[in-house]
């Protein structure tokens, strides 16, 4: 798509500015593709610069992620950062024009509800990028983590107010439920349609349930490169992958209970607080560690298939796809978003969310039966194409999508003036009157 008419810039605001997976690399990669399209582009960070500057305009602000900080400083500037606020608030003040657009990628780990304020005066111009369910939900998972299962409540009512879901402590939940109140009050999106972007249409069902106003939702899935430049023979392997971070929610310890249960090899590709106890308990479990695309490459060359065991209803499942489209077939729980049409398309399986054992017949059917992989392996390579976006074919999306947004905005600003400028002519009749 051309440039759309009228668009002066995009500032792109975001918690880091450093390539660590999810909405930072997708942040990152919508400034590059925008700069080199020729669009002008501020990238807005909560986090220190890198030591690799980009060639787009970056304001940093310098700060450590929460969990990097103080508990006092964390348990404060997480409610609200009065210094993004007031750097914010300032870019705005000095060079917001009517064709700017603000495109908000992630904002919870450092950024804080404190963006909101500044925003809401040009919030006809601001784009809310949904890669998680923060928005709609406290915890930001529709998850229960204490119990290990998809929440079925209702955000922020009563059951989901008294419910201890969170990882870290019902503390913790109180926190996050009073920052969601306080995101809510500088941006009321329940009571005002704000122009949302979800990663996959059945988000649009979590959204739903927080009451968010659905008028100017759209629907724009990640672009997704491969994790090989070409496929492999996925069905003469032996080996199961896990691709992510070790944390409690990406399900890491069923991946490998599931493995050790079906008897095949397991591999990990990825790091976090969970590699001691996975290294103490597991210990014929492979960990890669974190890789580059590069060294992934040739990593996964030797892949049979790939597991992915989230516990929380993964919004889009990124390395699933990076899988898929290198023709290596998934494993995925039916709680996955991608998950129905994953296995509608004879890409992959899906398992009961949470239940190890499905998990673990899921891997022992895939090794038992070289022809159904060559068969899944065929059907990723020709069918895949539609499940996401190229590089290049989410960068017209998103300008499709600020081109909408502009319009809108200009519709919303001569409504207003002529609203004024009616105003001041009934104010004018009445003053002749009373002459």
């Amino acid at each position: 798509m051309a440039r759309p008419s009228g668009l002066d810039r995009v500032v792109v605001i975001n918690d880091r500015s450093a390539k660590i997976g999810g909405a930072s690399n997708l942040a990152i990669l919508s400034a590059c593709l925008l700069q080199n399209a020729g669009i002008a582009v501020t990238y807005f960070a909560g986090d220190i610069a890198g030591s690799d500057p980009p060639t787009f305009e970056t304001i940093n602000l310098e700060a450590q992620p929460l969990m990097q900080q103080g508990r006092l400083n964390a348990f404060a500037g997480g409610l609200y950062n009065r210094r993004a606020y007031t750097c914010l608030n300032d870019l705005i003040s000095r060079a917001d024009t009517e064709g700017t657009v603000y495109h908000v990628h992630g904002w919870s780990k450092i950024l804080s509800p404190s963006i909101f304020r500044a925003l809401w005066p040009v919030r006809d111009r601001v784009v809310l990028h949904a890669h998680d369910y923060f928005l709609s939900c406290p915890n930001g998972g529709f998850a229960n983590y204490r119990r290990n299962h998809v929440c079925p409540l209702a955000p922020m009512s009563i059951g989901c107010l008294t419910t201890n879901c969170d990882k870290r402590g019902y503390h913790e939940k109180v926190w996050r439920s009073a920052r969601h109140l306080l995101r809510e009050h500088y941006y009321p999106i329940r009571q005002v349609a704000a122009n949302i972007v979800v990663v996959h249409q059945r988000m649009l069902e979590y959204f739903a349930r927080g009451q968010i106003q659905p008028a100017n939702i759209e629907t724009i899935r990640n672009p997704v490169e491969p994790f090989l430049n070409r496929p492999s023979d996925p069905w003469k392997k032996r080996d199961f992958f896990f691709v992510g971070r070790l944390e409690p929610e990406k399900g890491f310890e069923d991946a490998a209970i599931a493995a050790r249960l079906a008897g095949v090899k397991l591999c990990v590709i990825g790091d976090g607080a969970g590699r001691a106890r996975l290294e103490r308990d597991f210990p014929e479990v492979v960990i890669h560690g974190w890789k580059s695309k590069e060294e992934m490459r040739g990593i996964l060359g030797q892949a049979r298939a790939l597991v992915v065991s989230s516990r929380v209803p993964e919004p889009f499942g990124l390395a699933a796809l990076e899988a898929v489209t290198s023709g290596i077939p998934v494993i995925l729980p039916d709680t996955a978003l991608l998950g129905d049409e994953i296995a509608a398309l004879g890409c992959g399986l899906t398992f009961q969310s949470g239940k190890v054992e499905t998990l673990a017949s899921g891997m022992r059917r895939l090794a038992g039966d070289d022809m159904l992989l060559r068969l899944m392996s065929m059907n990723c390579i020709r069918r895949s194409s539609d499940l996401a976006h190229t590089p290049a074919s989410w960068l017209d999306a998103l300008l499709d999508l600020y081109d909408g947004v502009l319009k809108r905005a200009n519709t919303v600003a001569i409504d207003a003036e002529t609203t004024m400028t009616g105003d001041f002519s009934v104010a004018g009749r009445l003053i002749d009157e009373t002459r």
